[in-house]
């Protein structure tokens, strides 16, 4: 993704889980090296929804498969 300011392109910064009750399920952070600009970009539940066809799980509810060594 380019910066919208000096068309350089941004560095990701990482992602974080967004609060339940938020309309989001994640936010994404990026920086521009060249003129230091920040960008948050918001990833809505309804449409992580639509993408993978169920809501977002938490960790505390996530069904695991028993492995066996």
């Amino acid at each position: 993704m380019k910066c919208w300011h000096c068309n350089t392109e941004l560095i990701w910064g990482g992602d974080h889980d967004c609060e339940e009750d938020d309309p989001y399920v994640f936010v994404t952070n990026l920086s521009c090296p060249n003129c230091k600009s920040f960008v948050e970009v918001y990833f809505p539940k309804e449409t992580h929804e639509k993408c993978f066809g169920e809501k977002e799980e938490d960790d505390n509810t996530k069904s695991t498969v028993p492995t066996t060594e």
